[in-house]
This record gives structure tokens, sequence and C-alpha cells, in this order.
């Protein structure tokens, strides 16, 4: 699918046009301006560092800030491609809230495809930006129409081997709040603790409190007496973001407290968001 460029985009597509055409090894120093532009400081992992830490501009995003990274997405491989997409998730926000419906419409669609190329680095990338920017906020009263082929392609991703791959999928599929996969995530949460994969019983946790599926309460209430659930680890926080979040049983206290802990600030923080509290 085409993305759909506004004129007022044309002049970043006609810089990102310029660099590939005449032979540079890549394009992202035009992304890398761009953060600049918007005022967003990039950690030592660069654009993807800022993804990870949930870094979000501190100049507002104007409609021409787009074309770059979506021309980008659609027209690039490799790590230009995953360079563009975590670029136009750090811009679009949580939700898309930055972005015009039609961007994020474009960017859906190449998301899309990411997730189903044979580059993990690339499945992986597309998984983690399109949960962001397709993320249904809680007090939504609706789930969003997803854009053709993405829930497939979550489940796709979610059924491969490597373990990075399914927690993109779990994170995704919680972020966008995908009813048809409480089963799933339900079923890979107990196989995981069977398994002693603590890190991926987290994700599903973490996913099936996102969705806040009835079915998931009984999950969550055995959760808050079980032992397993301690720790300060991810794994633990995520267990207290699904207690306060399906059972509201004041374990915000627990996540306010994990601001403290450089190793889990950015997941603290961005479960505060998602639960609408303060984020100091």
């Amino acid at each position: 699918m085409t993305p759909i460029i506004r004129p007022a985009l044309l002049p970043w597509l006609t810089a990102f046009t310029l660099v590939v055409s005449s032979g540079q090894a890549s394009a992202q120093p035009i992304l890398l301006d761009l953060m600049q532009r918007h005022g967003v400081a990039l950690p030592e992992r660069g654009i993807e560092g800022a993804f990870d830490e949930g870094v979000t501009p501190m100049i507002p995003v104007t409609a021409g800030s787009f074309a770059g990274p979506l021309a980008m997405l659609t027209s690039s491989t490799g790590g230009d491609q995953i360079a563009a997409a975590y670029a136009f998730g750090i811009l679009a926000g949580r939700s898309g809230r930055a972005a015009a419906p039609a961007e994020v419409a474009a960017a859906g669609q190449a998301l899309v495809q990411m997730i189903v190329s044979a580059d993990r680095r690339a499945r992986i990338a597309g998984a983690r930006v399109a949960g962001r920017v397709l993320a249904v906020p809680f007090e939504a009263t609706a789930v969003s129409v997803l854009p053709p082929g993405l829930a497939d392609a979550f489940f796709a991703l979610l059924n491969r081997t490597n373990e990075t791959e399914q927690l993109a999928a779990l994170d995704a599929l919680g972020l966008v709040r995908e009813p048809s996969a409480v089963s799933a995530i339900t079923e890979r949460y107990y196989f995981y603790r069977e398994s002693r994969k603590r890190a991926l019983a987290g994700g599903a946790v973490e996913a099936l409190a996102r969705i806040g599926d009835a079915s998931s309460v009984d999950v969550v209430k055995v959760l808050a007496a079980d032992r397993w659930a301690e720790g300060k680890d991810a794994t633990a926080l995520a267990v207290a973001f699904a207690r306060q979040r399906l059972l509201k049983d004041g374990s915000l206290a627990v996540i306010q407290q994990a601001l403290d802990d450089k190793s889990r600030r950015a997941q603290a923080r961005g479960y505060l968001a998602e639960l609408g509290a303060p984020v100091p």
C-alpha cells in the first residue's frame, strides 16, 4: 500500500529520495536529524534505544515530520527500515496520537510486511512499533480495527521458536487488546511457567492484563497469593501491573516504588501511564 503523502510532507520525502538516489550507504542521518529537530535525546543505543526507553519528543511534531520515516518504511530494507520504524514509533507516540490517521494506516501496512519478512530484526521491530502506535487505551469504549493481516502476523510471530519474537508478539497483542488472543496467551502463560521461562510468563501476564478479559481475573487472583510473583525483576512488576489493572488491589504503590530501580524505571513509567496514574 502506498502511503498517502500530503503536500506539506513533500520536503522530507524529497530529501529522502535524494539521499537514496545519491548512492549513500544509509539514509539514517535523516532520521537522526529528525530526532534532533524534535528534541529527542538519543541514548547510546540510538533511535532503537530511545524507543526502548519511551523517550518522547520535546518539540511538537508537525505535519511534515512523518514523510521521511514513512518513505523509508515502504522503500527500504534492513537497518534503514528498522530505524525508520522506531523513529515513526517515537514521533507518533502511543496510540499514534501525533500522526494523522492516513499516516498511521500507511505505517500499519508497512509494519505488517516487516512482521512477516525473512529478517528477524525487522519482524521484532515491526511488532513492537505496531503495538505501540496502534495501542488501544484502557479508557477506550471500543477496540479499534487493526490493519488487514496484522493480527495474523502477530500470531505467526508468537508461534516462532525465537523467544524474543514471542515476547514481541505478546507485547503487541496485549497493547492492541486483541480479544481473540486471550485463550492462546493464557495457555502460553501456563506453559511458560511449567517450563520455567519466567520472562515469557511475565510477558503473557502483562498481555492478559492489558486485554482485560474477565476470564483473566481468576489467573491474576491466584498470582496475588503466589510466591512465584515475588521479587524485583520485570516479571514481578508485570504481576503488580496485572493486579492493579484487573483487581485494583493497591498494587499501584509497588509500581511507583519501582521508579527508584534503574533497571525497571522505564517499565514502571510505562505502566503508570497506561493506568492513568501520575508519572514523575
